[in-house]
């Protein structure tokens, strides 16, 4: 029976070799995900309970279920091109016992290997990996490769999984009783239903408007409504999901003879095969589809983090801006020059202002929990925001404005656009310390990426007479030194902001060590009041603290260092939906190739009666191409075209607009789907090579 069995291996090696792959490669993608993941850059670098940790675990768990996806459908492929050999020794009297015990020792070897060669090979692939993505960040020792052996459990894990949903496919494969269902295995054909001329357009409208609602209704039951709708409504992606399911049902089983007849029945035999199959092959479309989706996105939601990567570098920002409590003894011009004069940096464009915080009463929107709706509020001296005068704004950001007295124009960052705040709610100011009111009217609005960042809602820009009024008699408690300079060669000044952000982390004291949130006069209503501040808590300020420039109320911007930690945090998103990429364009390559074949193996004695009715080698080779061709041009057309208007209509809804990184980030898109419809096409001309042989 050995000698049997090792015969019909060398007569079928091509499956083994492809059963061992499939487990090989995704225990390898597992392995190496969760070897950077769970390695200690990644891990120091991410805070814990952040928004970023469960995402990577949850784009962990998608890996596991896509490699789990393609490998069991390895399995099933496996064991239809084994069906036969076994229920001929089965008919034979071959007992069940012993080819349960030769198949399960077959399986444990080709498990066995193909796993622990895909935990070994993890190692050098993510190092490699990692490695890749040097090439897009600043190298520092923080993003440097650190190996941890935590990072092989996930993957042990999911070998062990694999080989048990193995054995439980082998053994019931072994357990079917009826010799003749197992014989028959690959010629299994499905009741043809006729499908209504209705499918493909009711398909077409479902797909898109899901889309649509799952995509806008959200957002335009805030903005138009005032409502706040429940996580619920993404259920209307479903309709989607529908819609390509009727789409290609369609396409695969709808065929009638219409007014080009002789067309018809010259494909009759193509056309028939697919339909004799609609409902498989429909379901595996739909998977395929789906998989190519959720490929092509996820490299387009990395790309947009790699095009929106930098720091604030426009025309309304300098190189170097930062702001402290003027009682703070912090570093100042002085410093700023010694530290560049010692580092060969030439500092331009210095500006050092004071600017005071005064109390504010303004219209803003709330989200009531009660209603779940947004309710328009009058926010009454409930917190501070930052003041500067017309003549030191023109100083700070090298522009000429005209503020008219009594009115004040809103500092936003640039291209600013935000439906939850309103631009022109400021109402009325006081003076925290004389406690003196002041109506002001809405002047315009003004860019600036310099002051805009240090004050929420709003920084505010009012005329010089009106600031020295507004001003008089405030403490310098609620004032803030404003530093801002340019370097003339910034690309080369990472380690002068480096060592100046060390000086600036050394010199800071309790004064300025408060969260990103936190607001001088709202702390000082809770502290009268006896309530707790929900901001009130300190922060770790050390310059080993990561996290400390995205925590900290006071923390200097200085764009090569946002542009690194950006970039930092960029590298780790990238790499997730790298791995979703690839993880989701293997199971469809697997797929293609695996159903492709499928189809050969079912159908191979029909083309062997197609030869005795007398067909040549190009009709046969024609009915080929057109059933392989069928089985991945439909899904990649439909998830290509699928992927690009989902990514349209999510940027859309941001904001009411296409911004210039995101007509970049689409445009590279269609290049990138491109890219996959020459990789489709590749696999394609692959399955139909194998095909070919199969059928001779």
């Amino acid at each position: 029976m050995n000698k049997i069995y090792k015969k019909l291996r060398q007569n079928t090696k091509g499956q083994y070799y492809l059963l061992s792959f499939c487990v090989f490669l995704s225990v390898l993608l597992v392995t190496s995900f969760s070897l950077m993941y769970f390695g200690p850059t990644v891990q120091d670098f991410l805070p814990e309970g952040g928004d970023t940790r469960k995402m990577a675990v949850l784009l962990l768990g998608v890996t596991a279920v896509g490699c789990f996806v393609f490998t069991v459908y390895a399995f099933g492929l496996f064991f239809r091109f084994k069906a036969r050999e076994y229920g001929i020794l089965m008919a034979l009297g071959t007992e069940k016992k012993q080819l349960k015990k030769l198949l399960f020792q077959e399986l444990s070897t080709v498990t066995a290997l193909s796993s622990l060669v895909g935990l070994l090979i993890s190692v050098p692939v993510s190092f490699l990996i990692w490695k890749l993505f040097e090439l897009f960040i600043i190298s520092n020792e923080q993003m440097t490769y650190r190996f941890g052996a935590t990072g092989f459990l996930p993957g042990i894990l999911f070998a062990f999984v694999l080989a048990c949903v193995l054995g439980i496919a082998g053994r019931r494969f072994i357990n079917r009783s009826d010799i003749m269902e197992i014989l028959r295995t690959q010629q299994k054909t499905e009741m043809v239903k006729e499908i209504k001329g209705w499918t493909f357009p009711v398909g077409v409208v479902l797909t898109v408007l899901g889309l649509l609602l799952g995509a806008s209704v959200k957002e335009v039951s805030a903005r138009v409504f005032g409502i706040g709708l429940p996580g619920v409504v993404n259920l209307f992606y479903l309709l989607s999901l529908a819609g390509i399911y009727l789409i290609l049902l369609s396409a695969v089983a709808q065929s009638r003879a219409r007014k080009n007849r002789s067309k018809y029945y010259g494909n009759l035999v193509s056309i028939s095969l697919m339909r004799f199959t609609a409902k498989a092959t429909t379901k595996n479309m739909c998977v395929m589809t789906l998989l190519i989706f959720v490929c092509g996105f996820s490299a387009f939601y990395g790309m947009q983090y790699i095009l929106a990567g930098g720091g604030v570098q426009t025309k309304n920002s300098k190189d170097f801006s930062l702001h402290y409590p003027v009682l703070e003894d912090q570093i100042g011009k002085k410093e700023i020059y010694d530290t560049a004069s010692s580092y060969s940096i030439a500092v331009t464009d210095f500006t050092e202002h004071t600017a005071t915080n005064l109390v504010v009463s303004y219209n803003a929107k709330d989200f009531d929990e009660e209603t779940s709706r947004y309710i328009e509020v009058y926010r009454d001296k409930e917190m501070a925001a930052i003041f500067v005068s017309e003549s030191d704004f023109e100083k700070i950001s090298g522009q000429d404005i005209t503020v008219a007295p009594g009115t004040y124009q809103t500092i936003t960052t640039t291209d600013y656009n935000n439906f939850y705040e309103y631009e022109d709610g400021l109402q009325e100011v006081m003076n925290p310390d004389t406690e003196k009111t002041y109506p002001l009217t809405y002047g315009g609005t003004i860019e600036n990426d310099v002051l805009a960042p240090f004050s929420e809602p709003f920084a505010y820009v009012v005329n010089d007479e009106a600031y020295r009024e507004m001003t008089e008699g405030v403490q310098d408690a609620y004032k803030e030194r404003v530093i801002s300079f340019n370097a003339v060669n910034a690309e080369d000044s990472y380690d002068f902001a480096r060592a100046l952000l060390e000086q600036y982390v050394e010199h800071a004291t309790d004064l300025s060590n408060h969260m990103g949130n936190w607001n001088i006069w709202a702390q000082k209503i809770s502290d009268e009041t006896g309530k707790e501040y929900g901001y009130g808590d300190r922060i770790h300020m050390t310059i080993d603290n990561n996290m400390l420039l995205g925590d900290w109320k006071y923390a200097p911007a200085f764009n090569i260092i946002t542009v690194q930690d950006r970039m930092q945090l960029i590298s780790v998103y990238v790499m997730l939906c790298l791995y979703i990429f690839i993880i989701s364009l293997a199971a469809v390559s697997v797929m293609a190739y695996v159903r492709s074949i499928s189809v050969v193996e079912d159908n191979k004695g029909l083309f062997e009666s197609l030869t005795k009715l007398g067909a040549d080698h190009r009709y046969k080779r024609n009915v080929l191409k057109k059933q392989i061709a069928r089985i991945v041009q439909y899904p990649g057309i439909i998830g290509c075209v699928l992927t690009f208007v989902f990514a349209f209509i999510m940027n859309f809804m941001n904001d009411g607009r296409i911004n210039s990184v995101e007509t970049k980030a689409l445009t590279l898109l269609t290049v990138m789907l491109v890219g996959m419809g020459i990789a489709l096409y590749t696999i394609y001309k692959y399955s139909l090579y194998k095909a070919e042989k199969i059928v001779k």
